[in-house]
C-alpha cells in the first residue's frame, strides 16, 4: 500500500476546506510562480488543468490520484501537510508513455524502437530498470526480451520480421516505488510489408547424370509465407518450395549455375544470390582398354583391364559399374554374353576353353543407375594372342603297314607355346579339289599315318591348317599321299603254261619294283 497522508479529524478538515476555499484566489495570485511550473519538467500545463474542484476525500477510500498539483512544489516538503490535494498523490511521480518519447519503425528487415529517458532519470527513481521486448499481436510470448543496460541509449533494434504480420514492441519499466498509476509495459505496433530481406546465405548441391539436388540453409525469421526458389542460369525452374532442398531432374549434361532465392506473398529478395557451378556430365564407356595374353598351365589366358573415363559423388548410393559384352563375332548385335563388374573392379581374365570362341570379341559400357555409355570399339579377346599361320614344314613319306600302303605325314608347329585348344587340321582332297574327309590332331602330337584304303584314291591330295578352337588358318599347299610313289613296271616276270585235263592254264609270276622306305 502506497503512503497516503490523511487528515485525522474531521473538524480539522472542515476547517482545512473553509480556509483553503475562501484563501483560494489569495493562493493563486501569490503562487503565480507555482502555477507555472507545477509539473517539475518545465513543461506549462493549461490553465484549465488548473480549475478542478477538490475531490471528496474520505479516510475509507485508499485510492491515488494522478493530479498535476502532485509535482508541482505544493506537494513537496512541509507544504504538502497543509495541502488537502497532496493527499492522494504517490510517494514518487509515476511513469507514462509521453514520458519516454516512444516511436518504432519496421520492415522486412527488422525494427528500430526509439525511446528517450532523460525525463524519467530526473524523477530521482530507485533501482530504475527499463526492458524492452516485441512479440506477435494477439500472443503473450514475447519473441525477444532485453534489458537496457545504458540508460542514456535511445534505440533498439531487432532484425528480420515477417511481411503482414502485426508487432507490438513494448517498454517495461520498474522501480522501488511503484503503483498502479505507473504505466508499466508502453507499447506501441508495427505491420511491415515486402518480400524477405535476405537470401540463403550458402548453397550445397550434388547430383547425378540426369538430375541435381541442391540444400541450403533456412533464412531467418521463417515466416508462413516464406518459400525458395531454384534457378538453373538465372531461369526459376519447377515451382517454389517451403522446404530447405530441392531436386531438379530430366537436365541434359553441360555445366549449370545453380542458384536460390527467398520469396514470399510481395515479391522475392533482392539481396545478392548463393550460387555455386555444377557439372552434369554425359555417362562415358571406359578407357585405356588394354588386353595381354600368357599360358599358364598349358591354357591361354585373356586379360583385360580399364580405367574409369568419369567419377561420381562418392556419397551417392546409386548403383554404379561396367558391363563386359561377349560377342562370338563382330557380326552380331547382340551380345552373347553380358558380365557386370562393381565400379572398383577394373579387370578380368578369360581363359580360352570351348565355351569362348577364338574370335570372341568384346566391348566394355559405363552403368549408373539405368543408365548406361555407349559401348566402346569391339576388340578381340584371343585372335591377337598369336598368328594363326599353316604348320611348315610338313613331309609326306610312304610305308607299308600290313602288306598295305599308308601316308605318313609330319609337320613342325607354327606356335612355340602350345595350349589346350592348339592343334593341326588335316584335309584329303581329290585332284579336282573336292574334299574328301578331314580331321584334326591335338597339339602338341606333330605326326600322323593314312592308310590307302578302298575308299581313298591314288592321286589323293592333302593339306594342313593349325586349329585354335573353330578357328583355321591357311591350309598349306596340297601334297601328294600316295601318287608321289613312283610306280615302276614288275621284274623278272614269267609266264608258264600248264594243260590239265584238256585245261590250259596259264601262271604269270613277277617281282614287285616298288621301293618303299
Amino acid at each position: 500500500m502506497w503512503p497516503v497522508r490523511r487528515t485525522c479529524l474531521v473538524l480539522l478538515l472542515v476547517l482545512q476546506l473553509v480556509a483553503g476555499t475562501a484563501g483560494q484566489d489569495e493562493v493563486r495570485e501569490e503562487n503565480s510562480d507555482i502555477v507555472k511550473n507545477v509539473r517539475g519538467d518545465d513543461i506549462v500545463p493549461e490553465e484549465l488543468d488548473y480549475e478542478y474542484d477538490i475531490p471528496i476525500h474520505d479516510d475509507f477510500i485508499d485510492d491515488l490520484c494522478d493530479n498535476p498539483v502532485c509535482w508541482s512544489p505544493l506537494c513537496s516538503g512541509a507544504e504538502e501537510l497543509d495541502n488537502i490535494q497532496c493527499g492522494c498523490c504517490p510517494s514518487t511521480r509515476p511513469v507514462k508513455m509521453t514520458d519516454i518519447d516512444l516511436t518504432v519503425s519496421c520492415d522486412t528487415s527488422g525494427a528500430v524502437v526509439r525511446y528517450n529517458l532523460t525525463n524519467v532519470l530526473g524523477f530521482g527513481l530507485e533501482n530504475l530498470t527499463v526492458v524492452i521486448s516485441y512479440h506477435m499481436e494477439g500472443e503473450q510470448d514475447s519473441l525477444d526480451r532485453k534489458e537496457v543496460e545504458d540508460l542514456e541509449d535511445t534505440e533498439i533494434s531487432w532484425p528480420g520480421l515477417c511481411s503482414g504480420v502485426s508487432y507490438q514492441f513494448c517498454v517495461e519499466v520498474t522501480h522501488a516505488d511503484m503503483s498502479k498509476l505507473d504505466e508499466q509495459n508502453m507499447c506501441q505496433a508495427c505491420t511491415p510489408h515486402g518480400p524477405p530481406a535476405s537470401n540463403p546465405s550458402s548453397l550445397l548441391v550434388s547430383g547425378g547424370l540426369t538430375y541435381l539436388s541442391a540444400s541450403w540453409p533456412a533464412v531467418s525469421p521463417q515466416c508462413a509465407d516464406l518459400t525458395y526458389q531454384v534457378l538453373l542460369n538465372g531461369v526459376t525452374q519447377d515451382q517454389p518450395t517451403d522446404k530447405t532442398s530441392h531436386m531438379i531432374s530430366f537436365l541434359d549434361p553441360g555445366l549449370y549455375n545453380v542458384s536460390v532465392r527467398a520469396e514470399n506473398n510481395e515479391g522475392h529478395s533482392t539481396q545478392p544470390l548463393p550460387s555455386t557451378l555444377y557439372t552434369i556430365r554425359e555417362i562415358t564407356p571406359p578407357v585405356d582398354v588394354q588386353v595381354t595374353h600368357a599360358v599358364s598351365h598349358g591354357s591361354l589366358l585373356a586379360q583385360v583391364r580399364w580405367n574409369k573415363s568419369i567419377d561420381f559423388e562418392e556419397e551417392s548410393l546409386t548403383r554404379r559399374g561396367y558391363l563386359l559384352n561377349l560377342y562370338n563375332s563382330g557380326e552380331e548385335d547382340m551380345p552373347a554374353l553380358i558380365e557386370e563388374f562393381n565400379w572398383d573392379e577394373m579387370e578380368k581374365t578369360f581363359l580360352f576353353d570351348s565355351s569362348l570362341s577364338w574370335n570372341t570379341k568384346f566391348s566394355l559400357q559405363t552403368f549408373f543407375g539405368n543408365h548406361k555409355s555407349n559401348e566402346t570399339e569391339l576388340t578381340e579377346l584371343f585372335s591377337t594372342a598369336l598368328e594363326l599361320s599353316p604348320p611348315e614344314p610338313v613331309t609326306v613319306r610312304n610305308v607299308v603297314i600290313n602288306d598295305t600302303l599308308a601316308a605318313v605325314i609330319d609337320w613342325v608347329t607354327s606356335v612355340d607355346d602350345g595350349f589346350e585348344g592348339l592343334g593341326v587340321s588335316i584335309t584329303l582332297w581329290t585332284k579336282d579339289n573336292s574334299e574328301l574327309y578331314s580331321f584334326s590332331v591335338s597339339n602338341p602330337q606333330n605326326t600322323t599315318t593314312v592308310i590307302l584304303e578302298n575308299d581313298l584314291p591314288w592321286d589323293t591330295m592333302v593339306t594342313l591348317r593349325t586349329s585354335v578352337g573353330d578357328a583355321l588358318s591357311q591350309g598349306t599347299e596340297p601334297i601328294k599321299l600316295f601318287s608321289a610313289l613312283e610306280l615302276p613296271a614288275p621284274a623278272n616276270m614269267t609266264v608258264t603254261h600248264t594243260v590239265e585235263n584238256d585245261t590250259l592254264t596259264v601262271e604269270v609270276e613277277w617281282e614287285d619294283a616298288i621301293v618303299v622306305d
